[in-house]
């Protein structure tokens, strides 16, 4: 195996990157030529465009983070209120179920079941229409004879 100095591989380094600059890899063509003619506009714009492209994707990425933040805080509020409307129609379904209403009738408001004395039975036949309009529509209709 052959030992290469570091003074070589840096000479080396050096050559190979002013033959890429002098192959016209840069907007401007030949860098090594402009800057000889102190002639920076052209690696100026570029690197301006280079460096406006590189914030616009740095910042459009943080945009993107920063939404999948809020869309995961969103999501967990969600899940919470789910919870919470779930619990409180459990509660509800608990609180308006007989046997608590009974539970507190007796317990809180003193309550006793009623005695077969006390209970009083009304005619379920009750109809929102007049007896007049009754009458009236009992003797139009048609009887059928046979």
């Amino acid at each position: 195996m052959r030992n290469i100095s570091p003074s070589v591989v840096k000479d080396q380094f050096f050559e190979r990157a002013n033959e890429a600059i002098d192959a016209g890899l840069f907007w401007r063509g030949n860098l090594a030529k402009a800057v000889r003619q102190k002639d920076f506009k052209g690696t100026l714009s570029g690197i301006l465009i280079l460096s406006a492209v590189l914030f616009l994707y740095v910042w459009q990425h943080m945009q993107v983070v920063k939404l999948s933040y809020d869309v995961q805080a969103l999501k967990q509020q969600k899940q919470q209120l789910t919870n919470e409307y779930y619990y409180l129609k459990y509660k509800m379904n608990d609180v308006n179920s007989l046997a608590h209403v009974e539970k507190i009738a007796r317990e809180q408001l003193n309550m006793d079941t009623p005695r077969t004395d006390q209970v009083v039975i009304l005619d379920d036949s009750f109809s929102l229409t007049p007896r007049w309009f009754a009458f009236w529509k009992n003797t139009a209709a048609p009887k059928d004879t046979k």
